[in-house]
């Protein structure tokens, strides 16, 4: 019954490892690869399970970070989310490193394209753009 006792214990310890051990960014918004039109408002990272996040960073086209306000967090969650700063037209990208539940460091990255910015529209909007007329 002790080795019963033993194997059962050494499976479950087996079976939590590999389950936090496999926790991933199940969603992100923007998502992965997204063609922007706007200026997203708010970074959204939703994990498989809970996690404590300890660096999320992000980078423009000219690699220069972006300030967003990441602190990292002191409890376990799935979901995360931050206000961002109106951003200009280029390619970012978001590096995110998180610990799971059992101390395991895990780390990914996803990219997005930003094809206007609420700047642009700003400065021509859709109603203010020239307009052919032909006066015959």
């Amino acid at each position: 019954m002790k080795k019963f006792n033993i194997a059962v214990t050494i499976f479950g310890l087996f079976l939590s490892l590999s389950v936090s051990a496999h926790t991933s960014l199940k969603q992100s918004s923007p998502a992965q690869d997204a063609m922007l039109m706007q200026s997203p408002e708010r970074l959204t990272l939703t994990f498989s399970g809970d996690v404590r996040l300890a660096k999320v960073t992000m980078k423009d086209s000219a690699n220069q970070s972006v300030d967003f306000e990441f602190k990292p967090s002191t409890s376990a969650s799935s979901n995360f989310s931050w206000d961002l700063p109106n951003l200009n037209a280029g390619r970012y990208s978001v590096n995110w490193v998180v610990l799971g539940g059992d101390g395991h460091k895990m780390s990914g990255d996803f990219n997005f394209m930003l094809h206007s910015s609420d700047e642009h529209s700003k400065v021509m909007p859709a109603s203010a753009k020239p307009k052919k007329n032909h006066n015959h």
